[in-house]
């Protein structure tokens, strides 16, 4: 039975971050008529492009970028996906200078497993004027976002904002169309050449999470406007999922807003990690019954790994004993600079304002404070605060000797947590983002359960990234956005 359309374009995508826009441009510099439709509403639009750090992993040799790639993703995606990953990343560089010329790129960082075979081939780069990770006179997300929303208008693509996708349209099989819930009502638009699915993962969809995710519970600072509406679009019309327990991971902090909104906020553990040109301070990480359990360094250079780190389960209690966990610091700390980077998640988009010297936090809750450790650690929910303070003695005690026998930290992190007050912060998993969803090919085309491509269905970005066990680089999120939003635009058009 033939469809009823209230409007026709040939690429219909749903969702404008990076991916969203990518695929979008693309498709309009091919002739193609193209329209976007953006969930949220133009004044108040926060893709995780947006709120991230504005870093952009790209590749210097495609073979060995490949077996780098193929050596994070853990077995949970075929190297021919990969090999089209990497290809695509050693031109992406060269494609956002014409793309946004306006923007100049400086290679800044490499891997982030530099041990890994590869490795080399990996490059990480960051907008303006910059001369490491995070140089301040660095472009953050939030131009990057700017920028790449300009070349969607430029290209002539239309944008239907608040305006949801709630239903991908079918005619023998095929995806043809989609539904729109827009302001004025449903609209059912027709994509004459197919649908690119780039709205995001499911970092708000609590269901989705103590389903999906490893562990419970999980929070994330990315775009709370992610809830998982493509992983349901394309599971009703037989997609096949993949690596769903997967997220771009760390311990963050859990915090509700005076708007009621409920976020994850990225902290930062080493003043220096985060950029400040204050002292090194003191930290040590806890589970939830005051002991150490791991090298905390990892955490405090923003990496991914610490993540790993707070999965084990406690089959015996039936419990996560590192879910939380607890972060503790000195006054020294506080005073070197926000525990909570202005310029990613919440903070980078107007949803909160952290305060320069932590005090606001504490203030409202959310950074515990004590006259001694155990103080502090019996305010933040430490379930034996004795033990926080027994273990912050022995720690002190490894700094003055020079080592950490115990978890093999770097001896020159080894700083004692000694200048009260003390201050006590509750982490959880979590992080930026998900990655799991549809799964997909190396062209970018949605695979039902039996193994097949889906006809007119297409996606990119987190929403089934193409990544796995490991996060390959600081910009990873990104490269594969703007890859595979411009490999699923040009299969979608070549079909």
């Amino acid at each position: 039975m033939a469809q009823q359309y209230d409007g026709e374009f040939d690429l219909v995508v749903a969702g404008l971050g990076a991916a969203g826009a990518a695929a979008a441009i693309t498709a309009s510099k091919l002739g193609a008529s193209v329209l976007i439709a953006e969930k949220q509403a133009e004044n108040a639009h926060t893709p995780n492009t947006r709120m991230s750090r504005g870093l952009i992993m790209a590749a210097n040799d495609a073979a060995k970028a490949t077996r780098y790639l193929s050596r994070c993703a853990g077995g949970m995606v075929p190297d021919d996906v990969l090999a089209a990953f990497a290809e695509r990343a050693t031109k992406l560089i060269g494609w956002l200078g014409q793309t946004i010329p306006e923007v100049p790129f400086t290679r800044v960082i490499g891997a982030e497993h530099p041990d890994f075979e590869g490795a080399e081939a990996i490059d990480g780069y960051q907008g303006g004027v910059a001369r490491f990770r995070r140089d301040p006179n660095a472009l953050t997300g939030r131009d990057l976002y700017a920028s790449l929303k300009s070349a969607v208008m430029r290209a002539g693509a239309s944008i239907a904002w608040s305006s949801p996708a709630s239903r991908l349209i079918t005619e023998d099989g095929a995806v043809t169309g989609i539904l729109l819930d827009t302001p004025d009502g449903p609209r059912r638009i027709r994509a004459r050449s197919g649908v690119v699915l780039t709205c995001g993962g499911f970092e708000y969809d609590e269901e989705a999470k103590l389903t999906y995710l490893r562990a419970h519970p999980m929070y994330f600072y990315g775009n709370p406007g992610n809830t998982g509406d493509g992983v349901r679009m394309a599971q009703a019309v037989g997609a096949d999922l993949w690596h769903m327990g997967v997220i771009v991971g760390r311990a963050i902090g859990h915090f509700t807003l005076d708007s009621g909104i409920s976020m994850g906020f990225q902290i930062g553990i080493d003043s220096t990690a985060m950029g400040y040109e204050q002292e090194a301070a003191g930290y040590a990480i806890t589970d939830r019954f005051g002991k150490r359990f791991a090298n905390e360094n990892v955490q405090a250079l923003l990496a991914h790994g610490f993540f790993y780190d707070l999965m084990p389960f406690d089959s015996k209690q039936g419990i996560y004993p590192r879910i939380p966990c607890f972060w503790f610091f000195d006054e020294r700390r506080r005073r070197a600079g926000p525990i909570s980077s202005p310029l990613v998640g919440a903070n980078a988009v107007g949803l909160y304002n952290w305060s320069a010297d932590n005090s606001a936090e504490i203030d409202r809750g959310w950074i515990a404070r004590g006259d001694t450790i155990r103080e502090a650690a019996e305010r933040a929910g430490v379930e034996d605060p004795a033990a926080a303070e027994e273990t912050m003695l022995r720690y002190n005690a490894a700094c003055k000797s020079g080592g950490d026998d115990a978890f093999g930290r770097p001896a020159k992190t080894m700083i004692a947590v000694d200048q009260p007050p003390y201050y006590c912060v509750k982490l959880f998993p979590g992080g930026s983002n998900t990655t799991g969803g549809p799964r997909r090919d190396r062209n970018a085309r949605v695979i039902d359960v039996f193994g097949k491509p889906i006809p007119g269905l297409f996606a990119a970005g987190e929403l089934g990234q193409v990544s796995g066990a490991l996060y390959a680089a600081d910009g990873a999120n990104l490269c594969e956005a703007l890859c595979f939003g411009q490999i699923a635009a040009e299969t979608a058009l070549a079909q």
